[in-house]
Parts: C-alpha cells; structure tokens; sequence
C-alpha cells in the first residue's frame, strides 16, 4: 500500500474544567505566549497558545458554574482534543459519513476578538463524531472561516522558543486497532516505528500510539492518568528552536527566591514549581502538570518525536 499523508492538525485541546486561570498561569510560567481569553457563543472560554501553522487550546469554563457543556465536564482534565483541519466542513462531514462514521450535524460558532478598539467575531465550522467513538477523547474537524483572527504575529512568539506540534502519543489497550482507525480519519496510513509503536505520518507531525506498559516505562512518575479509559492522550510533543531557553525557565520555577523575612541567599522550591516534574534528556524535555492532566515533550527541531 502507498504511503498517504495524514490531514494537517488544526490544534490540539486541554480540557480544564473550571480552573483555567490556573491553567493560564502554568502555561504563562513555561514561557508560553497565551491570547487573551476568549468566550465562545456556546458559553465555553479559553486561551490559545499559537503557533506556525497550528496551536493548542486550553478550554473551560467559567468558574461561577453559571454554564454547563456535558462534552467538558463529562470528561476528565486534561489532554482531551485532536483536532483536524479541514477547508470545508460540509465536504468533510459528508466524506465521513458516507463511510458509516456516526457524526453529529455540522456545528457553527463564533467568539469575540478585540484587535485594539475594535472586537470582530472569529468564526469555525466543526464536524464531531458522536460521544465516546473515540475512547481518548473529542477528535473532530475545524474549518477556520476567519484565520487571521488566530494567526496573529503577537501570539506566535513564545520565550520557551515552541514554534509548533510534532506528535500526539496515543496510549491505548489496542494500539494496532486504534491507529487504524485514527488513519482512516485523517486519509493516512500506518506503519511500525523503530520500537514497536504504531505511527500515522502528516507532513509536520505525527500520531504515535503505543501500549500503557510501553507508555509508563518511557515516562514513569511523568505520565497522566487513564482514569479508567481503555485509551487516553499521554503526551504532546512540540518542536522548538532550542532548548537552552527551556531549561533557563525550568532552573528559575525550580530555584525562586524564598519569600519572607529570611532570604538570604538560600533557595528553595517555589510552591506552583511543586505543580511542574520534569526530565531533560538532552535532546528532549518533558514536562508535566498533573493539575491539568499534561504532558508536553519540548524536542529540538531537527530531532524525530
């Protein structure tokens, strides 16, 4: 069978329930660059991280319980949207359907933008399956009907140098299964990597899907939690510049200043480092936030994820 280039990844979504200040300020702290929050005209709010050609997400809602969307609190926090570009939702929703996937109608939607003093509505277009097709989380398509309201310069400079998504690490009880499925979706194909894994090749990225002994050996105390799903997102991997900048980040959190009377010159641990464990591997780094259910792997841009 020829090879087929999988669909580009649109964005990828962290689901934080109602906490997404604190989500804001994990990924401030990491040197992300996050857009102002925005609110989406279902009630749901968020900040984007952005990148080239595509961005992370991180979506909640708002804290006073005042709105309820079931697909956000149903599941658990965490690494919960692979989301796939699309230039016609319509397209893609009859594509799919006519090979027997069960979806849902088309979904139109917008949020506000404020661009100086003047606010413009950014508008999508998404085709979504129905709930609990995919055991790891929300996959779906997103049709941009106004980019240059996400692509902005301004949001895609980051201090820790992340210039965009290089793999997705499925974890599933059925890897082979699974990653048939998720190429079936995205129009591409799989093959066996160097240890085992399955992977599903685009032109920028790719989704890897392994085993959860395969997944705990290689992370350990880093990995997220299953919570009882036969299948989960275990990591991103984001490309970067170089990784000095990253680790100059990581020894300030790990290195801050005692506050109060006594701060001479004696260092400690600051109390939101205690939310980061990380591991450099030298080409690599992982990073965790268990209060938000993720794991990012910084990996420099001439190494394979």
């Amino acid at each position: 069978m020829a090879k087929k280039t999988a669909l580009p990844i649109d964005h990828l979504v962290i689901n934080v329930h109602r906490d997404l200040s604190l989500a804001r300020g994990l990924f401030e702290r990491l040197g992300f660059t996050l857009t102002p929050m925005g609110r989406h005209t279902m009630g749901s709010i968020n900040h984007l991280m952005v990148f080239g050609d595509d961005y992370i997400e991180a979506i909640g809602l708002p804290a006073d319980g005042a709105v309820e969307r079931s697909e956000l609190l149903n599941g658990p926090v965490g690494m919960d949207g692979l989301v796939f570009k699309t230039p016609d939702a319509e397209q893609t929703h009859a594509r799919l359907a006519a090979a027997g996937e069960p979806l849902l109608p088309v979904q139109s939607f917008s949020r506000p933008v404020q661009l100086g003093d003047r606010v413009t509505d950014a508008r999508f277009k998404t085709v979504r399956f129905e709930a609990n097709r995919f055991p790891a989380g929300r996959v779906y398509f997103c049709q941009h009907d106004t980019p240059e309201l996400v692509w902005r310069k301004e949001w895609q400079s980051h201090a820790c140098q992340a210039m965009g998504i290089a793999a997705l690490l499925i974890v599933s009880t059925q890897p082979q299964v699974d990653a048939r499925h998720y190429a079936a979706i995205a129009g591409g194909t799989t093959r066996r990597g160097a240890h085992g894994e399955f992977r599903i090749d685009g032109a920028q990225y790719s989704l890897v899907v392994v085993t959860p002994q395969d997944y705990r050996a290689c992370f350990g105390a880093l990995a997220v939690e299953a919570h009882g799903r036969p299948s989960f997102f275990g990591a991103i991997a984001l490309r970067v510049k170089s990784l000095a900048p990253l680790r100059s980040i990581l020894e300030a959190l790990e290195s801050e200043p005692v506050s109060g009377a006594d701060q001479r010159s004696q260092r400690r641990p600051s109390p939101l480092h205690a939310e980061y464990v990380f591991r450099d591997r030298g080409d690599r780094i992982a990073v965790s936030m268990h209060s938000v259910g993720t794991l990012l792997e910084f990996i420099e841009k001439q190494v394979n994820p």
